[in-house]
């Protein structure tokens, strides 16, 4: 008789496993909305505050090139010469009211193109810039998409055995009621539910942390629910193609290179502003007074040319040269510490990647089915008596703890593929233009 009582109760069991896998799934696509990461990323570069920032920064820095290769503003002047002390405007012939003057500085060859490369140069690197915090902001947000994604399957999973164990408490009771079981199986039912209900509300916890991150990185000051069903996993490339992709487009290595030649060409321009600019004017004078024949005095023009005298070299321009210089110095510093760091941050996560990518198959295709296999059984012999109550919650633990491991590998996995592609600069062009 307890040989068929427990029989109907495994097949129970059973059952309530498959109809349980069935809506689970659908009740969670209707409490949350489904959103691809594609749209995601297209909201981020729309709206996150970090990238707005840099793309007004560098839209400041294209504002300057122009007028930093322009000539510097004509200066006019009007005055009244050679006033006797009489005041009489109409008998001295030098007396000139108004004369009106005209000057225009003229910088030395090549020193306006200079000032522009400097600004150009400095533009180029806030463009960078700007590509960098987009590609930064897009690995951030995969990030979190991937942890989403983890967190979402790891609550119904726990849901999954949370409601499997409410059943196992009912049997167990019903069983122990009878003299069945003994009073340990309830109890440590009880407590794998208590343990599983505490888990769900932690991990709860961390997604609403995570939508709450989401949301700020999609520059709005509330939480994002989204719904992720599934991640598409990207292939691996070599490491070797890796680091020859990073050489040729990372834009942080990019924005330190446009920031030496900006350097450069501040030292050129500031060698060229030794050299005296050349000042030209014209002026016209018009005289009131009259000749002793009783016509009037004609106006006068007149011719200036001039000669800035760099007599402050020593302290000015030579300063320049030399802050040019270190500037140039530190720069190239700069390009070689943030190399070596960057290749060392992709050998090391190319290093995760290729283990999570080597994991994800063997968790889906050995580990998980065989803990499918041994839970299965599990379930068969204690409903025939050959295996404790105890051995059967392990083994329900053991499979459900090796799923959500398996969700946590795989997000590890997209995480860090998303880390690889802004090390390398996957889409840098495209990001120099966000709008």
């Amino acid at each position: 008789m307890f040989m068929i009582f427990s029989r109907k109760i495994s097949f129970f069991l059973t059952i309530l496993l498959t109809v349980m896998s069935g809506t689970l799934g659908a009740s969670s696509a209707c409490a949350r909305q489904k959103s691809g990461i594609d749209s995601l990323v297209a909201l981020a570069l729309k709206g996150n505050p970090e990238i707005k920032m840099a793309r007004y920064e560098s839209m400041a820095a294209q504002s300057r090139i122009g007028p930093a290769s322009r000539l510097p503003d004509p200066q006019l002047k009007v005055a009244a010469m050679n006033i006797p002390t009489s005041f009489s405007l109409t008998s001295d012939m030098m007396t000139m009211v108004p004369q009106v003057s005209l000057m225009q500085t003229l910088p030395w060859f090549g020193k306006l193109g200079a000032a522009g490369d400097v600004q150009q140069y400095s533009y180029d690197a806030s463009a960078e810039k700007l590509s960098a915090v987009a590609l930064s902001v897009v690995a951030d947000l995969k990030k979190v998409y991937g942890q989403i994604y983890s967190t979402e399957k790891s609550i119904a999973y726990l849901e999954y055995k949370k409601q499997l164990l409410q059943s196992v408490v009912k049997v167990a009771e019903q069983l122990f009621a009878v003299g069945q079981v003994p009073q340990q199986d309830v109890f440590r039912a009880t407590a794998e539910l208590t343990m599983v209900e505490s888990d769900i509300i932690t991990t709860q916890g961390m997604l609403s942390d995570l939508e709450a991150n989401l949301g700020a990185i999609l520059g709005q000051n509330s939480p994002y629910t989204i719904q992720v069903d599934s991640l598409q996993l990207p292939l691996l490339d070599s490491l070797a193609f890796l680091e020859t992709r990073l050489a040729g487009s990372n834009p942080e290595l990019k924005e330190i290179h446009n920031i030496e030649l900006a350097a450069q060409a501040k030292r050129v321009f500031a060698a060229k502003d030794a050299v005296p600019d050349l000042s030209v004017g014209v002026s016209y004078g018009y005289r009131g007074a009259l000749m002793a024949n009783g016509a009037k005095a004609s106006d006068v023009m007149s011719l200036e040319i001039g000669l800035s005298l760099p007599v402050f070299f020593g302290s000015k321009q030579q300063s320049m040269i030399d802050e040019a210089d270190f500037m140039d110095r530190a720069a190239k510093e700069q390009y070689s510490a943030a190399e070596l760091g960057l290749y060392s941050r992709l050998r090391s996560t190319f290093a995760e990647a290729y283990a999570q990518e080597k994991l994800i198959p063997l968790y889906s295709r050995e580990l998980i089915p065989q803990y499918e296999a041994t839970y299965n059984a599990s379930l068969s012999s204690y409903s025939v008596g050959r295996t404790t109550f105890a051995m059967l919650i392990d083994n329900l633990t053991m499979l459900i703890n090796t799923k959500i491991e398996l969700v946590k590998i795989e997000s590890k996995y997209f995480s860090t593929a998303a880390e690889i592609s802004k090390l390398v600069g996957e889409n840098s062009e495209n990001h120099k233009g966000v709008r």
